[in-house]
């Protein structure tokens, strides 16, 4: 049997061949100061975050003999034949070779991230539902109606995550751990999301973590609150000759009182609809920005609390008065804001008629 021995090496400035492998094995490459080159059919978000980030080169496919030209080591994280391959072409090449363990990979279980819509459980997608039927474990947020946990059997496990207004009862690191570890564990796992889990839901952050352990994930999108809340008020989002386009952005800054580097201007003379998510809090701030960015203080807007809910509360304003009238009301619940010259068409009679009802 042959021996072994370790080898220490300056990679300073030096081009090194990655071969598969994570964004952690990456990190540690570039951190000694290598060059690197990365070759994976099929990589990790995080993996191909840092190259857009300039800080390595990827490329997405099958290893090829030229990307070992000028290479003095080449780190193989690849399984079976696959990495053998690699290791061999590099040897062939007088290239220096580290087989190293591949990222851990979560065979046996799958999981699903799941919009569960703005509130209404009558406008769940069908998809979602059959989710739902077929899940060992869901893990939900407290914005969640509590009826659509019914939908999943019996025996499986219902974990509140509880993810609010700012007051989270787990943070998002250890929801992605918890995805992660509930997925190794086998079985179906679903992750449970108001509205959509692209939009404003930190969805990216959650299928990004599952890619990276090797998990099996599906997406099942959900209704947006901006397309639920038009269709309630019974007000097109975009309209010939009113608004050719629409702005999603959110109102929520990093702390309490930030708000996030939107270009307030472009969205002041685009001319389109905008739609503010969790913006109750600093809707005063956002206002302002537009209104200096030079928005008409006439345009139309309306704040809807709690949207397609037996509590919701409708409050229209123009632009320079709707963050006044949203602090009077002390909105509590969800608040999306919708500002544009199609808020007037926003159907008076038919909220009447809801109301009466």
């Amino acid at each position: 049997m042959a021996g072994t021995f370790t080898v220490t090496l300056d990679l300073t400035e030096t081009p090194v061949l990655l071969a598969g492998g994570a964004a952690e094995q990456a990190e540690a490459l570039l951190a000694a100061g290598a060059r690197l080159r990365v070759v994976d059919p099929a990589p990790a978000p995080a993996l191909a975050a840092l190259a857009e980030a300039g800080r390595l080169t990827l490329h997405r496919r099958a290893v090829l003999p030229a990307d070992l030209a000028g290479v003095r080591l080449c780190v193989v994280a690849l399984e079976g034949a696959a990495g053998e391959a690699v290791a061999a072409m590099a040897r062939a090449a007088g290239v220096l070779v580290n087989a190293v363990a591949a990222p851990p990979r979560a065979h046996h279980g799958r999981a699903s991230l799941v919009g569960a819509g703005p509130g209404d459980p009558a406008l769940l997608t069908v998809k979602a539902v059959r989710a739902l039927e077929t899940a060992d474990v869901v893990l939900y947020d407290k914005l969640i109606d509590p009826r659509l946990l019914d939908l999943a059997p019996a025996r499986a496990r219902r974990i509140d995550v509880g993810k609010r207004c700012g007051r989270h009862a787990m943070s998002q690191a250890a929801i992605n751990r918890l995805l992660v570890a509930e997925v190794r564990r086998g079985g179906h796992v679903v992750r449970l999301k108001g509205g959509d889990p692209f939009i404003f839901g930190r969805g990216g952050e959650e299928l990004e973590a599952l890619r990276e352990a090797g998990a099996r994930v599906e997406v099942v999108p959900g209704i947006t609150a901006a397309l639920a809340t038009a269709a309630r008020l019974g007000m097109p989002l975009t309209h010939r000759g009113l608004s050719r386009s629409l702005h999603l952005i959110t109102a929520h800054g990093r702390d309490a009182e930030g708000l996030p580097q939107h270009d307030w201007r472009a969205l002041a003379v685009a001319g389109g609809t905008l739609a503010v998510y969790m913006g109750a809090r600093t809707l005063p701030r956002v206002a302002e920005a537009l209104l200096a960015a030079g928005m008409s203080p006439a345009t139309p807007a309306i704040a809807v609390e709690n949207a397609t809910l037996p509590g919701e509360r409708r409050i229209r304003r123009t632009l320079a008065d709707i963050a006044g009238a949203v602090a009077e009301a002390a909105v509590e619940g969800p608040t999306l804001t919708l500002i544009g010259e199609v808020v007037a068409l926003a159907d008076e009679r038919g909220e009447a008629a809801r109301r009466a009802a």
